[in-house]
């Protein structure tokens, strides 16, 4: 079966680009280009450069979509449609520092995890939060394209921290990387699109394992959880469990199989571990690890190729 997406054409005047925004540019023939480019955001005084010289921000900032922008050289004219980049181009075209996953295979991997996230419930008197916040973890930030999927899943559940009041967020998504250049570029991914929205969705962390931030620096949002929870931790007969707080957990990353025991320790009853890597021989790593450790208490579901 194949699927195809349109967009209107006719102009509307919905779309005013504004300091701060991105905006595709690409040529208006092909034959000047068929390449495309994203801008930074939108800043007085700044240019984006093409492949035949460079346009104002200036002379973007106040236009809408679908506007034409003319770039003249001596005699030579260049015409450029502009329009707000899709999420896909955002990903294909913001600088990367590492090999970005697709949107299409990102939703995928998000969608199998299988969660669903409403607003919190706050407390009238209060104004604090009834529960505590969801919390997951993706180990791999890389390029923070699989992050800013699991973000746009979650969002729903920090409505009360639009206004920077993190002790309101009802979800969390813990992402780490073990190399700082990466995780930089996985939040500033996450943190510039659409002028911000998910910025307070995700904790960006530093470190070389996701069991080594688990058994070293999760401590607090622990805390964090069971603060909530201890009448559901004091009647848990497992020792085990009185750890747990992840609802869930995604692995891009080399060697996986070796943490599984350790992150099973700080999973909640039914928290998925969704896993994503390019080998069959991994998944199967994977499974003889959960087969040979009873302690790890994983159960397999299902696989699916991408």
């Amino acid at each position: 079966m194949l699927n195809a997406t349109f967009r209107r054409s006719v102009r509307s005047y919905s779309t005013l680009f504004k300091e701060g925004d991105y905006v595709l540019v690409k040529p208006l023939k092909k034959t000047t280009s068929d390449r495309k480019w994203l801008s930074a955001p939108l800043t007085p005084g700044k240019r984006i450069n093409t492949n035949t010289g460079s346009i104002s921000h200036d002379d973007i900032i106040g236009t809408h979509s679908n506007d034409r922008i003319w770039e003249t050289q001596g005699k030579k004219v260049a015409k450029y449609i502009i329009s707000k980049p899709t999420t896909e181009e955002y990903i294909n075209l913001i600088a990367r520092e590492a090999q970005p996953i697709y949107p299409l295979d990102a939703a995928a991997i998000v969608s199998l995890a299988d969660f669903h996230l409403d607003y919190p419930e706050l407390n009238k008197e209060t104004g604090e939060l009834v529960d505590a916040p969801v919390q997951f973890l993706e180990a791999g930030t890389g390029h923070g394209s699989l992050s800013l999927a699991i973000c746009k899943q979650l969002h729903a559940a920090n409505c009360y921290a639009k206004d920077g009041d993190l002790a309101k967020r009802g979800a969390i998504l813990h992402t780490i990387d073990c190399r700082e250049k990466h995780s930089k570029t996985g939040e500033k991914t996450v943190k510039s699109f659409q002028k911000g929205i998910y910025k307070n969705d995700a904790e960006f962390h530093v470190s070389e394992s996701p069991s080594h931030w688990l058994e070293e620096e999760s401590a607090k949002w622990a805390e964090l959880y069971s603060s909530k929870n201890q009448e559901t931790i004091k009647a848990l007969e497992d020792v085990q469990y009185k750890e747990a707080f992840l609802s869930g957990c995604f692995l891009d990353m080399a060697g996986f199989h070796k943490h599984l025991k350790t992150i099973s320790k700080y999973l909640l009853l039914d928290a998925p571990v969704v896993i994503f890597c390019p080998s069959l021989t991994q998944i199967m790593e994977a499974l003889y690890t959960v087969d040979a450790d009873p302690d790890t208490k994983l159960h397999f579901v299902k696989t699916v190729q991408l």
